[in-house]
């Protein structure tokens, strides 16, 4: 076995314009604990597993890129049942886009968290994640 190899990705880090009410939104619709909590930063865990940092930002910067003017997210969540991911977060009058069934590739929706931050939720039966 190799010394030194990177294993995978710890967590993510995103912006926001306030880390309480941020925290408590993800907290609220995906279950994240919160951990490691300083001024003007904390963490979010699943279980015991880190899955992203927010960060109070003072200016618009957004977790977000465009490509042909069409924004992109930087963050995919992976999930093991989509379809009632998707039912609760419309639910929860949270802004989700429409699922995308892509066949071999898995199942794909796009929601906005309460700064405009995007992510992709994906759903995929045979691949090697632990979630």
């Amino acid at each position: 076995m190799e010394n030194g190899r990177i294993l995978g990705i710890a967590y993510n880090v995103i912006p926001v314009t306030n880390i309480e009410s941020s925290a408590k939104w993800f907290n609220k619709h995906f279950g994240f604990n919160i951990r490691n909590q300083r001024e003007g930063y904390l963490s979010l865990f699943r279980e015991n597993r880190p899955i992203i940092d927010l960060i109070q930002s003072d200016n618009d910067t957004r977790a977000v890129f465009e490509i042909n003017h069409k924004k992109r997210w930087v963050i995919t969540f992976f999930t093991d049942d989509i379809e009632s991911l998707h039912t609760y977060l419309k639910s929860e009058d949270v802004k989700v886009g429409n699922i995308s069934d892509e066949g071999r590739f898995g199942k794909f929706f796009v929601l906005e968290d309460p700064d405009g931050n995007l992510f992709d939720v994906w759903e995929h039966h045979d691949c090697e994640l632990i979630y």
